[in-house]
């Protein structure tokens, strides 16, 4: 094909690329990286990741002044808060109910609360409560009473708040929420947005830090917010910076050395070419095959396919004299095309994974791996000017000096099944701790953050988003009823102390069956006016004033039962709905609890109802996960290792080139264990791509050399792919995010080893 037509060809598939990539849509949702296949235990954790209460709950802290301070701003940054439509709901102990809440419980009053009995509608129940009334409306509290007095004299409203008055609530100073040492005050926000959106959780964090600034009435308070939200806002942005950060310094390295290696400037420009084209090919297969492409597969993929700068460096690295660049590509091909095809099918068993994001980033190292060799191929020389191509190449730095470290390197050959043997010893000795199965372990988010997490969460009496007791039933009513009726074992519980408090969704939602059962006891119109009449003789009240009372208990008679809908709008509403969760066709009934301090005594309660340890069912999770990565990577090496009997054509030839790599792996992994890091999944990934690179610096310094200058251009083109990659890899071995640092010191120490081992063990063929 004519070098106009490859060029062509080029484009017209980047351009493609490009705009499937620039049409596609990105996610955040990390539970894409949550298995397919899960227990139902684990399937109501992802429900609780993705929408739970505790993941839409933004806890806020005020310090940093005196109390009379700390409440008045506090009153006034809840009511900024509360007129923005995107908090669903927001509280700090005082300005009682909102009024979307108030109106439709007030509506639904007699079949929502648990108080509605016979005994209230009696003549003496009515005069009771009348009295009652008498009291507050004498009281401070009257004015809360007045506005509901004609349509609410039994206080039916009162009682149904009332009913949830048992619930932890927070200490109580000039009106407000405040920590037991009082400290902070304290308030809570509920956001509409689920917790894993994560742009729409920093763009409310940032109104609720513009409404702070807007009403603080001391400069020296200060705001600060937590929550799981919160920390994830927090890591996404510290991973940012780090990473812009890092790559900015990396690059800058790798163009330095790629200069120093080619001595001009357009040979490190044309050198990026293939891993772009690779990064836009493997965005397109994913947004192809899989529609949304989540952030995570793609910053993991594009650190995968950064060794796809390696294929220009061997291109470039590998011209004799007098040879066109074409005529290089034509040469060191079979060689390269070994190198490319392992890393595409090592990275093609990760499809078989049943996480999504993990079959992500194998789909796009796969097709970034082909795209990239494939331009490396046959793009760069039909587009690399041809006076670039007729010149001498650069120089080999060093050549003398080069040529005996080599030597001196090979000597040292025995070293290398000895290392891989010591390595393994290690890992074996440390098998018992060597897993990090603690995804908290590897948030980047400050002890002293999560310290603080925790004092505030304790102070609010907020849900601990650890503990969950779980009603599974054929329907939703089936699992309300259960509720109910273990509604006075979960209180006895509270009274015993084994639990501080509890939430359930039939405390929000009633069931039907309980519903109609409040609706029976109400009499009707006109038996209640005549028992009203004998309750308010003697009383200081109107004849007529208790018409909508009346109106009011009459409507209810023969409303339908309220359904979660009608509760839209309110905390009832998206607390019965965050509690109650639909899993293929049956229903789960979630009660988040607090101050768990006897577990036994919860696992005794009933049969019927479970205890999710969500910390547990996490970790099993994680468990699961590096299982099959592990698995998955053992294919891999399979894999690879038959890719190579067809290419080499030579098992021993199979065991040179890949024993230095897996030995590489084995000794970074020892090391890190020996140093008292646990290996989690992030360091299997970063291993994966440690497998490509060493598999890459094997097989260049065993391909066929039949002089010494060609051995030592293969010398010198892996020194120069080393270089850039531990360059790389260095800098992000040096971030303070957990992620990031994990990552760039596996891949820098595996890389070193591997090209370590590799120099010292593979002898050129002849």
């Amino acid at each position: 094909m004519k070098r106009g037509a490859i060029v062509a060809l080029w484009i017209a598939g980047a351009v493609a690329c490009a705009w499937i990539a620039v049409r596609a849509t990105y996610t955040a949702d990390l539970t894409a990286f949550l298995p397919k296949s899960v227990t139902p235990a684990q399937q109501l954790l992802i429900a609780q990741l993705r929408d739970g209460i505790a993941a839409r709950l933004v806890l806020i802290g005020l310090e940093g002044a005196d109390d009379p301070a700390l409440a008045a701003t506090s009153r006034a940054l809840a009511e900024r808060l509360r007129a923005i439509d995107r908090f669903a709901y927001v509280a700090n102990g005082a300005g009682g109910l909102a009024k979307r809440d108030r109106d439709v419980l007030l509506e639904h009053r007699y079949q929502l609360s648990p108080g509605v009995d016979a005994a209230r509608f009696t003549a003496a129940g009515l005069r009771a409560a009348l009295e009652r009334t008498l009291e507050l409306l004498a009281s401070p509290a009257g004015t809360l009473v007045r506005p509901t007095l004609a349509r609410d004299p039994t206080g039916e409203l009162a009682a149904l708040l009332a009913a949830h008055a048992d619930r932890a609530q927070p200490a109580t100073r000039q009106g407000v929420w405040f920590d037991t040492e009082r400290r902070r005050a304290l308030l809570t926000a509920e956001t509409r947005a689920p917790g894993y959106d994560l742009d729409a959780q920093a763009a409310l964090q940032a109104e609720i830090a513009a409404a702070f600034a807007a009403v603080r009435t001391d400069p020296a308070m200060r705001l600060v917010l937590s929550g799981p939200s919160v920390f994830a806002v927090q890591s996404r942005a510290a991973i940012e910076r780090d990473a812009w950060r890092l790559a900015l310094v990396a690059g800058i390295g790798v163009a330095v050395v790629l200069y120093a290696a080619y001595r001009r400037a357009a040979l490190v420009a044309f050198g990026a070419l293939p891993v772009m084209t690779g990064l836009l090919a493997g965005v397109a297969a994913v947004a192809t095959a899989f529609g949304p492409v989540h952030g995570i597969t793609l910053g993991f993929g594009a650190t995968l396919i950064g060794e796809a700068a390696d294929y220009s460096t061997y291109l470039f690295a590998q011209r004799a004299r007098g040879e066109t660049l074409a005529g290089t590509a034509a040469r060191v091909w079979p060689t390269l095309r070994l190198a490319v095809l392992t890393t595409m099918f090592g990275a093609l068993a990760m499809l078989f994974s049943s996480f999504t994001g993990l079959a992500q980033l194998g789909l796009l190292t796969f097709a970034g791996a082909l795209a990239a060799g494939v331009v490396t191929r046959y793009g760069l020389p039909a587009l690399v000017p041809g006076r670039w191509s007729r010149t001498d190449p650069p120089p080999v730095l060093a050549p003398a000096a080069l040529g005996r470290l080599a030597r001196a390197v090979r000597k040292l050959a025995a070293l290398v099944p000895v290392a891989l043997l010591a390595g393994a010893a290690v890992l074996a000795l440390r098998h018992a701790t060597l897993w990090e199965n603690d995804l908290a372990n590897l948030n980047p988010i400050p002890e002293a953050e999560k310290a603080r997490d925790g004092e505030m969460r304790d102070a609010l009496g907020a849900p601990d988003v650890r503990n969950l007791l779980v009603v599974a039933g054929a329907s939703r009513e089936a699992v309300l009823q259960r509720f109910e009726e273990l509604e006075p074992a979960l209180a006895q519980l509270v009274a015993r102390g084994a639990i501080r408090g509890y939430d359930t969704p039939a405390r929000y939602l009633p069931s039907a069956a309980a519903q109609r059962a409040r609706q029976a006891v109400l009499p009707e119109r006109a038996e209640l006016s005549q028992r009203l009449a004998v309750a308010m003789q003697g009383l200081p009240f109107r004849e007529d004033l208790f018409a909508p009372f009346l109106e009011d208990v009459e409507r209810a008679r023969g409303a339908p039962p309220v359904e979660a809908r009608d509760l839209d709008g309110t905390l009832w509403g998206l607390a019965a709905r965050a509690l109650l969760v639909e899993l293929d066709g049956r229903w789960a009934g979630l009660a988040p609890l607090s101050g768990v301090s006897d577990a036994r005594a919860l696992a005794g309660l009933d049969p019927a109802m479970s205890l999710l340890d969500l910390k547990a069912e996490s970790d099993a999770m994680v468990t699961a996960y590096r299982d099959q990565s592990l698995a998955l990577a053992g294919l891999g090496v399979l894999v690879i290792a038959a890719v190579l009997i067809l290419g080499l054509r030579s098992a021993r030839a199979v065991i040179d080139v890949m024993l230095p790599v897996l030995a590489a792996i084995v000794v970074t992994a020892a090391a890190l264990a020996a140093a008292g890091t646990r290996l989690s999944l992030l360091h299997l990934v970063a291993a994966l791509l440690v497998l490509g690179i060493g598999t890459n610096y094997s097989l260049f310094f065993s391909r066929f050399a039949p002089d010494d200058d060609e051995r030592l251009r293969n010398a010198y083109s892996v020194l120069v792919a080393a270089a850039t990659t531990l360059i790389a890899f260095g800098a992000l071995a040096t971030s303070g995010t957990a992620i990031l640092q994990a990552i760039g010191t596996t891949v820098a120490l595996g890389a070193a080893l591997s090209l370590a081992f590799a120099a010292a063990w593979s002898q050129p063929r002849s």
